[in-house]
């Protein structure tokens, strides 16, 4: 079973709940186009979720995530443009991901603008997850001293 087929098997009972949203005829939440992989990194998408089922979608994926091949998941919270002040999803999602994290010592950290990544492995987690530098960031930094010395050498 692949890591997105395991979130969203996790996550249907939050699908069948967010067929009582308000909006869930306009924007319907389903598995199939709220979770997806990208270069190998689960994600999970929380836009079209009320702060309930948001909370339960983290709960749940937090519960499979040690289960998981990435080592990591991620979550899209937005930046809560139908919210009054900070984003609502985000909140609940920093909350859920706080108190799994205290328990399991492991830990998550912001994405880029409206993402969250649970990290449970990091020895297994892609780069992206992680934000650790890649090898390709060392090389070009090795490469860039070897031509400062040789200018200097030879200059």
């Amino acid at each position: 079973m692949t890591d997105v087929e395991r979130l969203q098997r996790s996550l249907g009972s939050v699908e069948r709940g967010a067929t009582e949203l308000s909006w869930a005829k306009e924007r319907p939440w389903r598995v199939e186009t709220h979770v997806w992989a990208d270069d190998g990194l689960p994600v999970v998408d929380l836009h079209d979720l009320g702060a309930k089922l948001a909370q339960k979608a983290v709960h749940r994926s937090a519960a499979v995530s040690s289960d998981l091949q990435a080592g990591a998941v991620c979550f899209v919270t937005g930046r809560g443009r139908r919210s009054i002040g900070p984003g609502v999803v985000r909140k609940v999602a920093e909350k859920e991901l706080r108190a799994y994290c205290a328990k399991r010592g492991c830990y998550y950290r912001p994405a880029g603008p409206g993402r969250l990544v649970l990290v449970v492995d990091p020895n297994r987690a892609p780069v992206s997850a992680t934000g650790r530098l890649g090898i390709g960031f060392w090389l070009v930094v090795v490469l860039f001293l070897v031509a400062v010395v040789l200018v200097c050498w030879f200059g």
